[in-house]
């Protein structure tokens, strides 16, 4: 099983490393226009603190141990519903408690987010697998997970924020 999760990751760093590649290319001042909302930069900047934020949680629910609740199908069908929406290009407000994210330059934001990766890997490679049915995420509107639908989440959180670079990027006219 985390066979299957390392190849989960590896599909994440190369969809990443397809967005620096698409974004290579564009002045930086247009990274960082907020025009338009959010700007490209701040958008990279979220999808690395939701990840942030979620092996953290992740590791602070670790300490339950055996005191974890396992997963189930109600828990598996809330995720893929979820994944649904999230892969679609529909778009929506940010949750009342997702706070405007920070800007950096665009190496600073690619550093900080393979920081990231790095620790979640490590988390992953250090998860007991004997835990992998555990309830050990918390996704906002998918509710709680498993290690492996954690990934997925990151997954296709991350194909949701791929539409709004797009849209971003038309809008700039890059």
């Amino acid at each position: 099983m985390k066979k299957a999760i390392h190849e989960k990751l590896k599909r994440l760093n190369a969809d990443t490393a397809n967005i620096y590649a698409s974004l290579e290319e564009i002045p930086v001042e247009k990274l960082s226009d907020t025009a338009y909302g959010w700007s490209i930069i701040q958008v990279l900047s979220h999808l690395n603190s939701a990840e942030k934020a979620s092996l953290k949680y992740m590791q602070k629910k670790m300490q339950a141990g055996e005191g974890m609740k396992n997963s189930g199908a109600t828990n598996a069908l809330r995720m893929w519903l979820c994944n649904g929406v999230l892969k679609s290009s529909l778009k929506w407000k940010a949750p009342s408690y997702v706070s405007k994210p920070a800007s950096y330059s665009f190496e600073e934001i690619k550093s900080k987010w393979a920081e990231t990766r790095a620790s979640i890997e490590a988390f992953v490679d250090d998860f007991p697998e004997e835990w992998l049915n555990k309830l050990v995420y918390k996704h906002p509107m998918g509710g709680r997970q498993n290690l492996d639908r954690a990934v997925d989440s990151f997954v296709y959180h991350q194909i949701h924020h791929v539409h709004q670079i797009n849209r971003i990027k038309k809008q700039l006219g890059v």
